[in-house]
């Protein structure tokens, strides 16, 4: 199985943000002209239309929203129910739909403090989970 036809297409302009999983960090662009970050990788800046910048963001934010997966639509997830999807506020700014790991489901709360987790291997990449800081 592989990456790029499972879950994403890897590609010019999410390349580097893919590479720097291999490091275990999570990277996140900036634009100089209008100093806003942005999370899904663009070709330019979404408030400005300027160009944009990679950075290393530090990793950590709150939990803005949740949901509990009960039922997998996936044979690849079968095994996996219940998990957690999570909508991560960054402290950079940008929101980042993910995973969050190593937390019991009762424990989840909006605003609960988060820390990127990149334990969790993907081909060659590693996958940008979050779990309880």
């Amino acid at each position: 199985m592989v990456l790029d036809d499972v879950l994403y297409t890897i590609d010019s302009d999410t390349r580097p943000f893919w590479e720097a999983t291999k490091r275990s960090e999570l990277l996140i662009q900036h634009c100089p002209q209008c100093n806003s970050y942005q999370f899904y990788p663009r070709v330019i800046c979404k408030n400005c239309l300027s160009d944009v910048e990679w950075v290393v963001s530090k990793g950590r934010g709150t939990v803005y929203s949740f949901s509990v997966v009960h039922k997998a639509f996936n044979p690849e997830f079968k095994e996996k129910v219940p998990y957690i999807v999570a909508l991560i506020s960054l402290e950079e700014g940008p929101r980042m739909m993910t995973n969050l790991v190593g937390a019991a489901i009762e424990d989840v709360k909006i605003g609960m403090p988060v820390e990127a987790d990149f334990s969790k291997s993907f081909g060659e990449y590693n996958l940008v989970q979050f779990r309880q800081a």
